[in-house]
């Protein structure tokens, strides 16, 4: 299985993510912000990495997103967000980054596993 880092700043959606990704069986880490989270990918060098759109007060995932894909190509980066505006995910596609609904779990972990 994989190895995965999720970063949320909404505690309740973070566990969820967390719960059905080890349930699938996965090794899984959480984080609350976008800085964790880059942290977490140097220490733990996961396979996949999903990232909240919006982790105030800090950058925003989309931006962590777009700085890891060129320093860790073989990562996969997926978006996991409520804000689902056009400009974002036009910005996420432009980089090769899944823009994917929050609570759609399915869709979460296809994503995390290019299926």
């Amino acid at each position: 299985m994989a190895r995965i880092v999720v970063a949320d700043n909404d505690l309740d959606a973070l566990d969820l993510a967390l719960t059905d990704l080890r349930l699938e069986g996965h090794e899984v880490y959480g984080a609350l912000d976008a800085e964790e989270a880059e942290a977490l990918v140097g220490t733990v060098s996961p396979d996949a990495l999903v990232l909240d759109y919006r982790m105030p007060p800090g950058i925003t995932g989309l931006d962590l997103a777009e700085r890891l894909v060129t320093d860790h190509p073989d990562l996969r980066v997926v978006i996991y967000s409520n804000y689902q505006r056009v400009e974002l995910r036009a910005r996420a596609a432009k980089i090769g980054v899944p823009f994917l609904a929050k609570g759609n779990l399915r869709a979460l972990r296809a994503a995390v596993l290019q299926e």
